[in-house]
């Protein structure tokens, strides 16, 4: 009898130990602390790639550069397994967490030693932290609330470049290169939503040819930017609302 309670005590010894440091490692994990040594540890990487993006420092720091860079990269890759380690499968149910993992396991392929492409990857993890900071936060929220319209936006500017592009090859394109292709008309269309240098080097050649084509041109841009106006008023509208909540 005796034997059997000292077995349930040293089991029960052994299992709650494990228990109790797992529950340790969380609260360091999830502390403000935590979070702010990781922001730093990503603001100073960040600085890191910039140097070795630059061609005097990566010449004469290039190893220096290169040992802090791995440095950093240990850093986050002990952290998501330390995450792994304390919340198993309920790890990946977390958007975030998610993310973190796609960005360190995507910058920690053997091409991003020489990519310096991948490994800025890591600088995106501080959107994670936007919530440290409420005037950002409050920035990113208000994004999000006019994505859908921003969207729509898209939507329809899309189908007026496309119904104008076509109609630009169809009237154009036998004559005017740049009118030639739905892909090269769908350009010159941008060019002139931009309003770079439209009027001159887009609209007056082809009125010389063709005297109405002032009216394809002013009806595409009043149209475009008509769509643009009323995207600005209603997020001006979705902002208000927001802020009055």
């Amino acid at each position: 009898m005796k034997l059997e309670k000292v077995k349930e005590l040293i089991s029960e010894k052994f299992l709650k130990k494990p228990v109790e440091d797992k529950r340790k490692l969380a609260r360091l994990l999830e502390s403000h602390n935590f979070d702010l040594f990781i922001i730093s540890v990503i603001l100073v990487d960040a600085f890191v790639l910039g140097l070795l993006a630059s061609d005097v420092f990566d010449v004469y720091y290039s190893h220096m550069l290169f040992l802090l860079d791995r440095l950093f990269m240990g850093i986050f890759i002990m952290e998501m397994l330390l995450k792994i380690y304390v919340y198993r499968k309920a790890f990946f149910k977390n958007g975030w967490n998610v993310f973190d993992f796609i960005i360190v396991a995507v910058s920690s392929v053997p091409y991003a030693s020489s990519l310096i492409v991948l490994r800025t990857f890591r600088v995106f993890r501080l959107f994670k932290f936007l919530d440290h900071f409420k005037s950002l936060d409050n920035l990113v929220d208000t994004f999000i609330k006019l994505l859908p319209n921003f969207i729509s936006l898209l939507a329809v500017e899309a189908v007026i470049f496309y119904s104008f592009a076509v109609i630009g090859v169809s009237l154009y394109g036998d004559v005017f290169k740049d009118f030639s292709t739905l892909g090269s008309t769908l350009f010159v269309l941008m060019q002139a939503f931009t309003l770079d240098g439209w009027a001159s080097s887009i609209a007056r050649p082809v009125m010389m040819v063709f005297p109405d084509a002032w009216l394809y041109f002013t009806s595409f841009i009043l149209l475009a930017f008509l769509v643009v106006v009323s995207f600005i008023m209603n997020a001006i509208i979705t902002v208000m609302d927001h802020l009055k909540k």
